[in-house]
């Protein structure tokens, strides 16, 4: 017989990924309609236009930096968090691994540069806000150090 826990973790996993189609398909949904609307009023304009040859614009998946979007406030927690825990200070590449090791993310080129730019951002905006600092630069001489004030 199978173990408790993990029939129990599954049936979580199964309820998760069942409301993440629902709500992608309300939002595709939602979406439909939108594009509708804007090709009615298209045509309001440009009785002529041809809708079909109407190209379409990439949008990039929301999962690139590897958390919810790597949303600013989450960048900022983890960034406070991982300064007030290091006895000295930080590089964005250190931060970089330490949140693809927490976060058990496949550690990809293109998702530590996407981390660290995020990181990057997260910093400089954390800086003028007064609370963290450059704390000079790493042995290679280009790697800004961070510490919390």
């Amino acid at each position: 017989m199978a173990e408790s826990h993990v029939v129990s973790g599954l049936v979580a996993k199964h309820a998760e990924l069942a409301g993440l189609i629902q709500f992608h398909r309300t939002e595709i949904e939602r979406v439909a309609s939108d594009l509708k609307h804007l090709d009615a009023t298209l045509k309001l304009f440009d009785p002529e236009i041809d809708l079909r040859s109407l190209g379409t614009k990439r949008v990039h998946s929301s999962r690139t930096g590897g958390f919810k979007r790597f949303e600013s406030r989450e960048s900022h927690t983890w960034v406070l968090d991982q300064l007030r825990e290091a006895e000295q200070p930080l590089t964005t590449v250190a931060m970089a691994e330490r949140i693809i090791v927490a976060k058990g993310l496949e550690d990809t080129k293109e998702l530590r540069t996407s981390i660290q730019r995020t990181l990057n951002g997260t910093l400089r905006r954390l800086e003028k806000r007064g609370l963290v600092e450059d704390a000079g630069r790493a042995e290679n001489g280009l790697t800004v150090l961070w510490r919390i004030v």
